[in-house]
């Protein structure tokens, strides 16, 4: 099987996992939203250690799973929102970390990058539940749709790229990414915008253009910074865990700049 041949494959089973589980339920919605951020922590934390830093994981993926469980409970379940205030708390412990592993030189390095991967790669899904349920219940039109628009825009850039590119995007972070392919990306998603409206509705058209337009600008942005990340350790992938695509972070690295920005334009115009 070639290689386009693979990355069509996984791409079709994980998009139809992902998506079964977002419509049956909002805890299938938060069973893999979870799974996602934890093994693209997971992946992040094993790059960073290439480097010679050493992460805090289990701190990381407990405060992660505490976190993204806390605000799931809160829109699902009703769980009042003063528990929010356990999270200083947590946080504060990572500062123990160094004391417990002194042997482990570093130690402002090593919290930096633990706590740079929460930013970076947990926050996001955490805002990403908050939209399931910003018009106060579980709604997964809005969650689907970011997916689709996130997944349009890589698959028009591929093969635009591919097919038509000539004007290097940023060739200093990755040589393999052009103009072409960025704006043909963003027409798909455009199209895939329109395509949501006219089914689901939700919000107009226009809203759904311009969180179109967030997730495609910001989602480019986001793969160059991803790939900036593993150019500085000349890696080619994060990992090995989706066949032709690379790890779980080659895969959502777009999503996860393109998330904190299509929040808050949500959060603006609903």
């Amino acid at each position: 099987m070639n290689n386009l041949a693979l990355r069509a494959l996984t791409a079709i089973l994980g998009a139809a996992i992902i998506v079964t589980a977002f419509v049956l339920s909002p805890y299938g919605f938060g069973a893999v939203c979870l799974g996602i951020m934890l093994l693209t922590l997971k992946e992040f934390y094993q790059l960073s250690k290439i480097t010679g830093r050493h992460p805090y994981e289990l701190w990381a993926i407990l405060f992660s799973s505490i976190t993204f469980g806390l605000v799931f409970s809160i829109y699902e379940l009703g769980v009042l929102p003063e528990v929010l205030w356990l999270l200083p708390a947590l946080f504060a412990l990572v500062f123990i970390y160094p004391l417990l592993r002194i042997s482990v030189s570093q130690p402002i390095q090593n919290i930096g990058i633990t706590t740079m991967g929460i930013v970076y790669i947990a926050l996001p899904f955490i805002l990403f539940c908050s939209i399931a349920f910003i018009q106060g219940y579980y709604n997964y039109v809005l969650v689907l749709g970011i997916l689709f628009l996130q997944w349009s825009n890589d698959t028009g850039a591929y093969f635009a790229g591919k097919t038509m590119g000539k004007r290097k995007l940023f060739e200093a972070v990755s040589p393999k990414k052009t103009w072409e392919g960025a704006i043909g990306g963003f027409i798909l998603s455009l199209i895939f915008a329109y395509g949501f409206y006219k089914i689901f509705g939700e919000i107009g058209l226009f809203e759904w253009l311009g969180l179109a337009t967030i997730v495609s600008v910001f989602g480019s942005i986001g793969d160059l910074a991803e790939s900036h990340f593993k150019r500085s350790l000349a890696i080619k992938d994060s990992g090995r865990s989706l066949p032709g695509h690379g790890g779980f972070l080659d895969r959502f690295d777009g999503l996860l700049l393109s998330l904190p920005f299509a929040s808050t334009y949500l959060y603006l115009i609903l």
